[in-house]
């Protein structure tokens, strides 16, 4: 026997897209991506500075255009809350075990490691919006930004609660009948009530939205095409209309504002979709490519996270760096 519950809700839920608004949380959860079941991710990346008029001004011009640095972030989920994540550094693209050059890790990275404050804002939005994409969760990246007073709220937070509940009705509703055909002459069906009254509290109820608007995110057009323009405070952002993916994030402080932007997705893995190139404009106007080179899905064991840990570490054992990561890495 098929089960109609699934096609049923998703009916309802559906026949008020027209008119549908995504919340902010719904809308960095890169939904567009298949799920995640790997609890272990890595992404491989290179970074430079990029040369601006100031730089061209310079005599070590020439030198920054030379500047590439290579790294590899590693992402394990403890739960939905905690992951354990490794940045590593590496002096050529060879990515082997003697162009190491240093290792940062963190054992219980959550949403509020990095500090909420002005200074510490790129670090802790590039992080969290990039776990967004790769792990298709909004949740880290708005409980970043709360901790950083911008007023955003998670969909647990806003979502329409008597709608939930008559979809809950509902679904029981379904799975009764769908055990027993018979019992869809004597049991009622929660959205079609008898009473007049009732039928239409559920009606208007069921046509409201299923999060409350905050008023935080609208449709405009963003290089021409037509976008989701997120404003929450000092916080702004867009995303692409159908795939919604990140296109640009803005944050403004008292010590200035910095971007971030997002450009031409691919399937770094064959299957999920990240942007091959992110550009941060800092506080200073220092402006920085990042060009992802692979992403790779993993099942992460933690006696295998801890033999890679001793082995960094022993590579590392007696080496000097006097590299510095800009401001939005770890």
């Amino acid at each position: 026997m098929i089960n109609i519950t699934f096609f049923a809700i998703s009916f309802l839920v559906s026949s008020s897209l027209y008119a549908y608004i995504p919340s902010v949380e719904s809308l960095f959860r890169h939904g567009s991506n298949p799920d995640v079941t790997a609890n272990g991710v890595m992404v491989t990346f290179s970074l430079k500075k990029m040369v601006t008029q100031s730089d061209l001004n310079e005599k070590e011009s020439e030198e920054l255009t030379k500047q590439t640095n290579f790294y590899r972030l590693f992402f394990t989920k403890v739960n939905s809350e905690t992951m354990k994540v490794a940045q590593v550094h590496y002096e050529n693209a060879s990515f082997n075990d003697t162009a190491l050059k240093g290792k940062v890790y963190y054992p219980n990275f959550t949403a509020y490691t990095v500090k909420g404050m002005p200074e510490d804002a790129m670090k802790g939005i590039f992080f969290t919006s990039l776990r967004s994409i790769i792990f298709n969760d909004g949740t880290f990246l708005l409980n970043y930004l709360k901790t950083a007073g911008v007023p955003v709220k998670l969909n647990n937070e806003i979502i329409n609660y008597p709608k939930r509940e008559y979809l809950n009705s509902y679904k029981r509703y379904l799975s009764a009948i769908n055990k027993d055909r018979a019992s869809k002459r004597s049991e009622p069906n929660p959205l079609k009530p008898e009473d007049p009254v009732a039928r239409e509290k559920v009606d208007t109820t069921m046509n409201e939205p299923m999060y409350l608007d905050q008023k935080q995110v609208k449709l405009a057009t963003e290089n021409g095409e037509v976008a989701w323009m997120v404003n929450a405070g000092p916080f702004e952002a867009a995303l692409s209309y159908k795939e919604r993916e990140i296109q640009r994030i803005k944050y403004k402080s008292q010590l200035g504002e910095f971007d971030i932007y997002y450009r031409d997705y691919w399937l770094a893995n064959g299957t999920h979709a990240v942007p091959r190139l992110i550009v941060v404009k800092d506080y200073k106007g220092e402006m920085f490519q990042l060009e992802i080179l692979n992403m790779k899905h993993y099942l992460e064991k933690e006696s295998d996270l801890i033999l890679r840990l001793k082995k960094w570490d022993s590579i590392l054992k007696g080496k000097e760096t006097t590299h510095t990561s800009p401001p939005f890495l770890l």
